[in-house]
């Protein structure tokens, strides 16, 4: 059971969006509960890694893919089954 994720106690001029303010209290988070900063230490490198673009997310939190797209056209590439494969030599 996963535990609620801390809130940074505040934050810096460059968080401006809830987006944002996610990511940076993602990172807050994770440098308290995983390398063990002070939540003071933590708040200052949160900021730090904020502006260098770092972002910290959880194994199962991942992004959208984006569509495969055929790169002169523009056009969608059809999702097309594989054909199947022989098996291994030497797998009986």
């Amino acid at each position: 059971m996963p535990t609620e994720r801390l809130h940074a106690p505040g934050y810096p001029d460059i968080v401006r969006t809830d987006e944002d303010r996610g990511r940076f209290d993602r990172l807050y988070d994770d440098l308290v509960r995983v390398t063990g900063l002070a939540p003071a230490d933590a708040l200052l490198h949160a900021a730090t890694q904020f502006q260098l673009g770092f972002d910290v997310r959880a194994p199962l939190e991942k992004r959208k893919r984006r569509a495969k797209v055929y790169p002169a056209t523009g056009e969608m590439i059809p999702d097309v089954p594989r054909p199947e494969r022989p098996p291994a030599p030497g797998s009986d």
